[in-house]
């Protein structure tokens, strides 16, 4: 629909749409499809760099973040048509935005700020800064329902590329299986596995993390 610096995409099942964000292009960073294979331009909110989109069921909702503009780093949308700046709560480079449906809760990380690099919003309007377990660039952040867990990810720290939280508001650092650049990590259900990947390393550009129902003392 236009050569912008398309860098992230979302779906709404609700709305049969997917929605994708952009990090360059003037007033047209924002195109939706149906079918993924006609796209619309739409009139993003602000010519920001946005770079991470999702989507709530529960609240009919998408959610962008971006890494660029003054106090307006946040966009909202019911439609991915009609989109609505919001508030960010810092004027991070926010990379990451992901939604908890179990605790009603949009949580984003960003890879600036200090002590501030997580912000948390029950709406998708009013955003409140959450403190970052460290202050290494979080370029990720995932939920797992199954774990009542979110988990982000980092391209910089020293054996702590990944912190943990079971609210959104207090973050545990953990070792990360190595100082790479992690750039992208998801959950599946299925596997009950988190992945991540990295854009530097030698061999060793994938990590992952098993859940088994013993770390908890269930039964098999």
């Amino acid at each position: 629909a236009a050569v912008n610096e398309w860098v992230s995409v979302c779906w709404s099942p609700e709305l049969s749409l997917f929605v994708a964000v952009a990090q360059s292009g003037t007033g047209n960073r924002v195109m939706t499809s149906p079918d993924g294979i006609n796209w619309t331009i739409r009139t993003s909110a602000a010519d920001n760099s946005w770079v991470s989109v999702c989507w709530s069921p529960e609240l009919s909702l998408f959610v962008a973040v971006a890494l660029t503009g003054t106090g307006n780093r946040v966009m909202t949308s019911p439609d991915g048509i009609n989109w609505t700046i919001r508030t960010s709560a810092a004027d991070n480079d926010w990379w990451s935005v992901c939604w908890s449906p179990e605790l009603s809760l949009f949580c984003a990380v960003a890879n600036t700020g200090t002590g501030n690099r997580v912000m948390t919003s029950p709406d998708g309007i009013t955003w409140t800064i959450r403190t970052s377990a460290a202050d290494n660039d979080w370029w990720s952040v995932c939920w797992s329902p199954e774990l009542s867990l979110f988990v982000a990810v980092a391209l910089t720290g020293t054996g702590n590329r990944v912190m943990t939280s079971p609210d959104g508001i207090n973050w545990t650092i953990r070792t990360s299986a190595a100082d790479n650049g992690w750039y992208e990590v998801c959950w599946s259900p299925e596997l009950s596995l988190f992945v991540a990947v990295a854009y530097t390393g030698t061999g060793n550009r994938v990590m992952t993390s098993l859940y088994s129902k013993l770390d908890k003392g269930e039964d098999l």
